[in-house]
């Protein structure tokens, strides 16, 4: 009799074109309303969003329940980087506070000028990022370092922040122990060593034009320094040096983290233990207390120096202070579970991928749709993944190598830094304390590596074709 009562399922609807588009234009709307016209932090505008979505697709007869289990699915595979998110605010809290990051500052400002330290800036932060694989390790100790130096020169903070990013991003991208290269090279079918040559023919002129436009932004810097910025500059170190013990031994933290890295050990223990010998030395060198130590790894460590614009430089860290960030980033995966479920990327990409059959187009719409992607999906790689998945036939087709691919659907590494809710950009605001819509016009390598992508595909640089021996 039960099973007589049963009500079935209503059959489930396929998303159709026009509906799809519509959501993800009524979504693009709610964000850039609520973002840049309302100046909401993003967390309203994405639940708004995936609430649309949520919709649209009971709409289509797609059960709650189901559209929520992707969606845990997609907040479960964002796990590790959250964590390693709290992990590297306690880095921050405890670099500062014992002196690390304070006395990188203190002697930057005495060997650098103005001219040189933007240049210098995007050199050592790609180094660190190729040598490290991690783009977030290297934001979170260099770039921290180098924002308080820059500002304290009188450059502008977004400007200094996009230099780091040109560096720290580029290296992410092309680095055998990253894992946005790994992927990258492995999504797009190119393989290891193929996909990361394939990603150096746009990459390092990309690297290579924002080194040469940061040279001329630091002259101009350089040019306009006057006196006062020489006695900020002053005021700066003697605020440094007031506030804290300036000894070499503070280092040991940066040295601990490294060699850490040069074996190769997990990101999370790597951050937690560089975190710990930051407080060790904090309780030796500072002479804190060991509950105040320990303290900064949760709340972070607040200037005390007496100089407002030194402390304002060294207010930063702790795990507290991410924790906006955490959200954001579980409400962005929430909204690109549901968009996964619902089907509307399927659709939209079953649809374009016919359309293409010649390279310029081919390539164009590749870099498109990873942009696109990455602001949506609020993850590089799912981004990386559905253009793969969709076009790898058009490449075969042209008889395209796989590297082709590949340093296209890679750039989903250099966008994340871009997407105000995506894991990328929610690090870089949140550990550097600049909006992304403020850093975004000095990140040169977001915008220069796509169009050199679709401009070497123009010309026929790096077009290589399926070896067929």
């Amino acid at each position: 009799m039960s099973e007589n009562k049963r009500k079935e399922r209503p059959e489930e609807r396929k998303a159709v074109l026009g509906m799809s588009l519509l959501v993800l234009v009524l979504s693009v709307g709610v964000l850039m309303a609520g973002i840049l016209v309302l100046k909401l932090s993003p967390h309203i505008p994405i639940l708004v969003c995936t609430f649309i979505m949520v919709i649209y697709g009971l709409y289509l007869g797609i059960p709650w329940a189901e559209m929520m289990s992707k969606a845990m699915e997609s907040i479960a595979s964002s796990l590790e980087a959250i964590i390693i998110v709290m992990t590297i605010g306690m880095v921050v809290g405890s670099w500062v506070a014992c002196g690390t990051v304070p006395y990188v500052i203190w002697g930057g400002l005495k060997l650098f000028t103005p001219a040189f330290l933007l240049p210098f800036t995007v050199v050592l932060c790609a180094v660190m990022s190729t040598l490290t694989g991690s783009s977030w390790t290297t934001v979170g100790t260099v770039g921290v370092a180098f924002l308080g130096i820059g500002v304290s020169m009188g450059i502008p903070a977004p400007v200094v922040v996009g230099a780091i990013c040109c560096g720290a991003f580029f290296g992410d991208t092309q680095s055998p122990m990253s894992d946005g290269c790994n992927f990258a090279t492995a999504i797009s079918g190119a393989g290891l060593y193929n996909g990361v040559k394939g990603m150096l023919c746009t990459n390092c002129p990309a690297l290579l034009i924002s080194f040469i436009v940061y040279i001329i932004i630091g002259l101009r810097y350089s040019v306009s320094a006057n006196v006062s910025s020489g006695e900020q500059i002053a005021e700066t170190l003697a605020g440094l040096e007031q506030g804290f013990h300036m000894t070499p031994a503070v280092l040991l933290p940066a040295i601990v983290l490294f060699i850490l890295l040069a074996v190769k050990l997990p990101a999370i223990p790597t951050m937690i233990l560089a975190a710990v010998s930051g407080v060790v030395v904090d309780v030796f060198c500072q002479k804190d207390s060991l509950a105040d130590a320990l303290g900064y790894l949760m709340n972070g460590y607040v200037g005390n120096t007496g100089v407002a614009d030194v402390d304002r430089i060294i207010t930063r860290g702790g795990m507290n202070n991410m924790m906006s960030t955490v959200a954001l980033m579980i409400f962005s995966m929430w909204m690109a579970g549901v968009l996964q479920r619902v089907g509307i990327i399927s659709v939209l990409l079953e649809k374009i991928s016919k359309m293409v059959t010649k390279i310029v187009p081919l390539v164009s719409l590749t870099n498109i749709l990873t942009f696109v992607f990455s602001y949506f999906a609020a993850d590089p790689y799912l981004a990386m993944t559905l253009p793969s998945k969709a076009l790898e036939g058009a490449y075969d087709d042209l008889e395209l190598n796989r590297s082709v691919l590949c340093r296209s659907v890679g750039n989903a590494v250099l966008f994340a830094p871009m997407v105000p809710w995506g894991s990328g950009g929610l690090y870089v605001s949140a550990t550097l304390g600049i909006a992304v819509s403020s850093y975004i016009p000095y990140y040169f390598m977001g915008y220069l590596a796509p169009l050199l992508c679709i401009l070497f595909a123009a010309v026929g640089i790096g077009n290589y074709k399926v070896n067929k021996d």
